[in-house]
């Protein structure tokens, strides 16, 4: 069997009714590593099934591409809190990265009251990286965050690049 085919068969088994198939179908994707399976597990984000989706989630959160931030930034807004919650810890993973993917997320979605929740949640636990992101944690814990999160998630994407600049 390919490589492809591989990947495409151990995608489909995160669907199983099985748990114990989707756990042991996500740790061969992670095993196997590579780009081809981040986009493959980047596709999984967007199925309609929640178990699918989780499962995408947590592999890329042990994978740790940076390619999938964007996509993982989107699924801070997923209909499901478990979901949610598992892409904001692989956002976590990711590091600055991750971080910085969150920000630029907030200058747009902060709208969403769960965008809001899981950025929180990322941010919170990357709150070493300077007063910036303090703030940002503050614009959020805000009663129109909507109206706050924008541009303190600015200031801080120009604080973080002008530190990045420096170093």
């Amino acid at each position: 069997m390919n490589r492809e085919t591989v990947i495409t068969r151990l995608t489909r088994q995160l669907a199983d009714e099985n748990a114990v198939v989707r756990e042991q179908s996500r740790n061969e994707l992670i095993q196997l590593g590579g780009h081809d399976v981040t986009r493959a597990l980047v596709t999984a984000l967007i199925d309609p099934r929640t178990q699918v989706r989780w499962e995408a989630a947590k592999a890329l959160q042990v994978i740790a591409d940076p390619v999938a931030a964007p996509a993982l930034m989107h699924v801070l807004d997923d209909e499901d809190a478990d979901v949610r919650w598992v892409a904001a810890e692989a956002l976590i993973a990711l590091g600055q990265i991750g971080l910085l993917t969150v920000l630029s997320g907030l200058m747009k979605r902060a709208g969403s009251i769960a965008f809001c929740k899981s950025a929180h949640n990322v941010l919170h636990e990357m709150n070493t990286y300077g007063d910036s992101v303090a703030e940002v944690l503050k614009s959020l814990e805000h009663s129109e965050p909507a109206v706050t999160a924008p541009p303190a998630a600015y200031k801080a994407l120009i604080a973080l690049s002008e530190t990045r600049s420096v170093a």
